[in-house]
């Protein structure tokens, strides 16, 4: 195994425990904060394709975002899991009702009315990941699925959603490793290319 993956797969198991040990209490004010965020930021406004995700317990609670998304009218898509190992697709969904626990026990678009997203029509992703630093690296789950579909989506602007504890100085990455432009943290949006707000 190469150094960067054994770096990887280190960081990435201390930061889930460090993430799994956080009080559902205060994933839930982060996480609160991080949506406030984005719904004063002009790019999230101004987009009307959006794709986002359902979280997992010890993320960012991504509810209110696909709510909000819903009730100011835009479109909205959400991850499905591809046949092929490590591929995915983006489907629209019309309302949270459409979500149905899919692999790996995380809500996703009913397979059975499913309606594909061109990824080019993507204007905004919000991108999960394991951590992230203010210079747009992130380091994912390792299955590569994010990085994948991202070089289909040439017109998105990138925005990784991180709690304090996501938050760290430097990430192992490689050259197949897609950078995001923005980082939603509980204190606003960090813009990646200059590291400020």
């Amino acid at each position: 195994m190469n150094s960067v993956l054994a770096e990887k797969r280190m960081l990435r198991k201390e930061i889930l425990m460090c993430r799994r040990n956080l009080n559902r209490d205060l994933i839930a004010a982060e996480s609160a904060d991080i949506a406030k965020a984005l719904f004063d930021w002009s790019v999230y406004r101004q987009s009307d394709t959006i794709m986002a995700y359902a979280a997992m317990a010890d993320e960012p609670q991504t509810h209110l975002i696909l709510q909000h998304a819903l009730s100011e009218k835009k479109k909205l898509c959400i991850p499905v899991i591809g046949e092929a190992k490590g591929t995915m697709e983006a489907a629209f969904i019309e309302k949270l009702a459409d979500l149905v626990p899919g692999k790996y026990g995380i809500l996703a678009p009913d397979e059975e009315k499913i309606n594909i997203a061109q990824p080019d029509m993507i204007e905004l992703i919000l991108v999960p990941g394991v951590a992230f630093n203010l210079k747009g690296q992130r380091l994912g789950m390792g299955a590569g699925f994010y990085d994948r579909f991202l070089k289909k989506t040439r017109n998105a602007t990138l925005v990784g959603l991180a709690l304090q504890c996501q938050i760290i100085d430097a990430v192992p990455c490689e050259d197949h490793d897609y950078l995001i432009d923005y980082l939603a943290t509980k204190d606003g949006i960090i813009n990646c290319k200059t590291g400020k707000m």
